[in-house]
């Protein structure tokens, strides 16, 4: 008996600091995982996509464990304002990272070759 069908694809993206635990964590578990770093928008900050394909009956349990693994969190970043006298401390605004977003496709065909 083989493996289950791949039919569905989802794409998560996480934190690149948290990214390591999630990759390892299911892959230990059975998930095939392809890994693509990438740089968030706005703050600057290393993310990375998973390419997760599955049977469907395996999407609960997935996504349970992409909750637990990417939990947000808040960061402290500086605000880079341009001023001219170089020894006041910049100043820090509060904001939530971590966390995960997750697109779940379905597959109407999967080969391995």
């Amino acid at each position: 008996m083989g493996e289950p069908p791949v039919n569905q694809l989802v794409i998560a993206t996480v934190a690149g600091e948290q990214a390591g635990d999630v990759i390892r964590t299911l892959v230990a578990e059975g998930f095939h995982v392809t890994r693509i770093d990438s740089t968030s928008g706005l703050l600057q900050e290393a993310t990375v996509s998973l390419l997760i394909g599955l049977d469907r009956s395996r999407l609960p349990h997935l996504l349970e464990r992409i909750r637990t693994l990417c939990s947000p969190y808040i960061r402290y970043l500086p605000v880079h304002l341009e001023v001219t006298m170089a020894e006041i401390q910049p100043l820090m605004i509060e904001t939530q990272v971590g966390g995960a977003t997750v697109f779940v496709l379905n597959v109407e065909r999967f080969e391995q070759v």
